[in-house]
């Protein structure tokens, strides 16, 4: 058959089908009853062509077929169209146009001119793939597969829709499911015992502590749902952490089957590095904080039915939107250690189920029971019991479950953790504004609690306690007195403390950490004593920390831990930068180094392709812009007084010396890169009587600040942003005031005004006073103790470059190459207030209300100076000054292409050789 490829077939041409096996007729019932668009109508018979140019027309459409073997396409049609000319009856010269027109991008052309041919010829398979591809592009995915299936009746050898088919449905020619047998006697693979985990070995029941990662799946670009369908992909996941000593992976989700598949051939093929898996069953908020809602509560436990089903091999689950489906056949039962149903529990909404079912009662299950327990406890009990119920009635199997529980629903007493009530009083005592809402939850107003639910005597499986518990929140964890003074065998430990207080009221029943860890954004979102913080780490740094909370997870009496988390996920959020991801649903395409819930991964997921970012302290060649490898394919640009050659994604400068040392910019899902000459190379730069300022607009050009600071530098051009740099130790981003979208730090220290944590509206307003304000933001709010302890807010300036290169921290901003006489640059896109710089998309409002204001982004201008310290004279600008003034003229625009398939690539961190080494070690 004539074929155009959808996934590396290329130009091949099997021989064309001639079989006329069905009528039209027929066709039309068999697509009818395969769900498949319109048929296909017959058209009149054409006129017999004479034999010569019969000859002719098919001499025509072979070279047609020549020509787009080799990809010229244009000639192709050429040859097609003359073939039809001269014979209208040629269908290969009818296939041949359509292939043309779809590998021209043009499904909607190749769709109709493939129905076109089969209304001449219906019984060739390579129309109907052809028609299946054209769907395919055109988003039909259902008809595709509809028509790809009708290719195959046609002729079981069609390649090409075979191929489509796998591509779409894995599963479309599997046998169907058999249902398994229930077994005859309780299945039992793992157990709890007092407070440990105990797997059945072959030498009869072993001690197991978790040594586990949690298994996010989400890729760049790609939103959570998302999930990868190649089995080789998990297979060589769960290699690495099996390499890891992981003993453990959990999944909040059902993933694709190609995952159970990897699982169980990786299990079966290593019997001495076996993974267990820790199930999740997922559901979001009930409406209107309703646990009895009838329909959420069945779809909840439909949910837990497909995790059982699955897990024993005895799944078809069909397509969702938002969910993964397929024929799930493969069988992990026999390694799945538990379940963890459920998600962090907002604590509004356990306060409002609470309130409507006041008091305490008791619930008695099958397999689990509480005495005295509030209302949601009790509710967790029952959904618990019913999956437990499920399993056993269906497969004659139990294991050990839990909920997922945090600390802000611990059960737990906090004395620093006010409530919104207590708080209001003690500021009305002391005269302190109660202005704005909480910009967090309520830590400690109300609680789960693990304790008050156990096992009956029909569940020899177990019953455990699951929760998320980092180093740094809630504040309570920073503020309690007894968590101040606590420490492990390590040293001083607030989160020790935490945690050896936690597992101690859980006495005599497994306590499982099912997250934690830290990330190495550039960002931080919340402070920590011992600088375990929420962000702000360094590859290395993360690496140091996540091994020592590992330790103290151990030391404190917990059956295991489970780190967060597997991948760098882009399309996660934290709150203190999520109001300024806009579009939300964008978020996947760009890599936010300021937001820490995209950098938890120990498998580092890092914009551009494999070495064509620049690096600091790396070679020059990749920061001169002749190269066009750091800007994502999509353009550098040489910025300043002069023109640029743009050549294949690439820029060179023809900038006069004159006229000053070009500023070279570049970007990628991550960074906007700089570089500029600053000196001369091989000789030091001197910091200590020189300092450089480089000037950045980015909306507006003619409106912004239009005085630097330090010199008397005016410019026509308003800036924004200004990154000062000092020397090595004091370089800083700084902002024009009333751009900056964070309260000040004059406003924070007090407490008064934590709840102002923004600035609105976001707006650019003409200054010509020299002033950029720092970027601090609040990290940890201001708040009373119930005592009336006052605790100030607390926040850092997340403007500060740090110095260096990237051999010596992950985290380094900018560096002076003292060979080359470079200084390089790379600044976050969020840091420059850009909300979505794979659409352009930049912070901007006319006035404050409602959601932040966006605005699309026109050009960027740099501007570079060199100054002296004592008395601010300009010793070099970029681009010239003229009478001591930048004049609009003398600046290019710099600007950068969109994108909606991002760039990425992926390595493990650092994280990964301390775990292995510490997982290692560990019996």
């Amino acid at each position: 058959m004539s074929g155009e490829a959808f996934s590396g077939f290329g130009g091949h041409i099997p021989p064309v089908m001639r079989i006329r096996i069905h009528r039209l007729a027929a066709v039309c019932r068999t697509l009818a009853l395969l769900g498949a668009v319109t048929p296909v109508r017959a058209l009149p018979a054409q006129t017999p062509c004479p034999a010569e140019a019969r000859g002719q027309s098919g001499a025509a459409s072979d070279s047609g077929w020549t020509a787009y073997r080799q990809d010229s396409l244009a000639l192709a049609h050429d040859h097609f169209a003359r073939a039809l000319a001269l014979c209208p009856g040629n269908a290969d010269a009818r296939a041949g146009l359509a292939y043309v027109a779809l590998r021209q991008h043009r499904p909607a052309v190749a769709d109709s001119l493939f129905r076109n041919a089969l209304a001449h010829d219906s019984s060739r398979a390579d129309l109907w793939t052809g028609r299946a591809l054209a769907a395919l592009r055109l988003g039909r995915a259902d008809s595709a597969k509809a028509l790809a299936r009708h290719a195959l009746a046609l002729d079981p050898n069609a390649a090409d829709a075979r191929a489509l088919l796998d591509r779409l449905n894995p599963d479309w020619n599997r046998a169907p499911l058999t249902p398994p047998v229930r077994p005859d006697s309780l299945q039992l693979v793992s157990r709890t015992e007092g407070s440990r985990f105990e797997v059945r070995t072959a030498d009869g029941w072993q001690p197991f502590y978790i040594k586990g990662v949690n298994l996010g799946v989400a890729l760049p670009g790609r939103f959570p749902s998302q999930f990868p369908t190649d089995s080789a992909l998990y297979a060589g996941w769960l290699d690495t952490l099996a390499t890891m000593h992981a003993n453990t992976l959990r999944v909040y989700t059902i993933l694709p089957p190609e995952f159970y598949r990897a699982l169980r051939g990786w299990n079966l093929q290593h019997p001495d590095a076996q993974l267990w898996l820790l199930h999740g069953v997922w559901t979001e908020l009930p409406p209107n904080d309703d646990f009895d809602d009838s329909a959420w509560v069945g779809e909840f436990r439909a949910e837990m039915r497909r995790v059982v089903d699955l897990i024993h091999g005895a799944a078809e689950i069909a397509p969702r939107p938002g969910h993964a489906s397929g024929r799930y056949d493969a069988d992990v039962s026999r390694w799945t250690l538990g379940y963890i149903i459920g998600r962090e529990w907002e604590p509004y909404a356990v306060k409002a189920y609470d309130a409507s079912h006041p008091g305490t009662g008791s619930y008695r299950g099958r397999y689990l029971a509480a005495d005295s327990a509030t209302a949601l406890d009790r509710w967790m009990a029952t959904q618990c019991d019913y999956l437990l119920s499920y399993e056993v009635d269906r497969y004659n199997a139990l294991r050990p479950i839990a909920y997922t529980n945090w600390p802000t629903l611990d059960p737990l007493h906090h004395p620093s953790e006010s409530t919104v009530a207590e708080e209001r009083e003690w500021r009305r005592r002391v005269g302190r504004p109660f202005e704005a809402p909480r910009l967090e939850y309520e830590n400690d107003a109300v609680s789960l609690d693990a304790e008050l639910v156990h096992s009956t005597a029909a569940n020899p499986a177990g019953w455990f306690a699951a929760y998320h518990a980092y180093p740094y929140y809630p504040d309570f964890m920073i503020n309690d007195t007894a968590y101040q003074h606590a420490s492990s065998s390590e040293g001083r430990s607030n989160y020790f403390g935490y945690l050896r207080d936690l597992i101690a009221h859980h006495h005599g029943m497994p306590v499982v950490i099912a997250e934690y860890g830290v990330p190495s954004s550039r960002g931080i979102a919340h402070l920590q004593p011992q600088g375990w913080n929420h962000g702000g780490h360094d590859e290395r740094e993360m690496a140091r920390i996540d091994a020592r909370l590992t330790r103290e997870i151990r030391e404190a009496g917990a059956a295991g831990g489970v780190i967060f988390s597997w991948l760098d996920e882009w399309f996660k959020k934290n709150w203190i930068v999520i109001d300024f991801e806009i579009p939300p649903e964008n978020t996947r395409l760009w890599h936010n180094m300021m937001d820490a819930e995209q950098n938890y991964g120990i498998m580092g997921e890092y914009a551009g392709r494999v070495g064509e970012a620049p690096v600091l302290g790396g070679v020059r060649g990749s920061w001169d812009g002749g190269r066009g490898t750091w800007d994502g394919g999509r353009g550098t640009g040489v910025v300043g007084r002069g023109s640029w050659d743009r050549g294949r994604g690439g820029a060179r400068s023809r900038h006069s010396r004159e006229s000053g040392n070009p500023v070279v910019v570049g970007y990628d899902e991550s960074y906007v890169y700089l570089a500029t000459e600053i000196g001369k190379a091989g000789r030091a730069f001197p910091w200590d009587s020189l300092g450089v300022q480089i000037a950045i607009d980015t909306y507006r050009p003619l409106v912004g600040q239009h005085r630097l600071p330090h010199t008397k530098v005016e410019s026509e051009i308003g800036f924004e942003f200004l990154a000062d740099l000092a020397a090595p130790d004091s370089g800083s981003l700084r902002i024009l005031p009333e751009y900056n979208p964070y309260a000040s730090l004059r406003d924070s220290v007090t407490g008064d005004d934590y709840g102002r944590f923004y600035h609105r509206p976001v707006t650019i307003l003409n200054r010509d006073d020299g002033r950029f304000d720092s970027m601090f933001v609040i990290t940890n709010r201001a708040r009373f103790a119930r005592d009336g302890r006052f605790f100030p807010a607390s926040g850092y300036d997340r403007g500060k470059l740090r110095y260096g290169t990237e051999d010596s921290t992950s985290l380094a901003d900018w560096y002076y190459d003292e060979g080359a006489g470079l200084l390089e640059l790379r600044l976050p896109w969020n840091l420059l207030n850009v909300t979505d710089p794979s659409s352009r998309t930049l912070l901007f409002e006319r006035e404050a209300g409602g959601e932040f204001g966006t605005v699309s982004a026109e050009g960027f201008h740099f501007g570079v100076i060199t100054y002296r310290k004592s008395d601010g004279t300009v010793v070099a600008a970029a681009p010239a000054l003229r009478g001591g003034e930048w004049r609009a003229s003398d600046f290019a625009a710099w600007n950068w292409k969109e994108w909606n398939t991002p760039n990425s690539h992926a390595r493990l961190k650092p994280v990964y050789d301390s775990l292995r080494t510490l997982w290692g070690s560990t019996p």
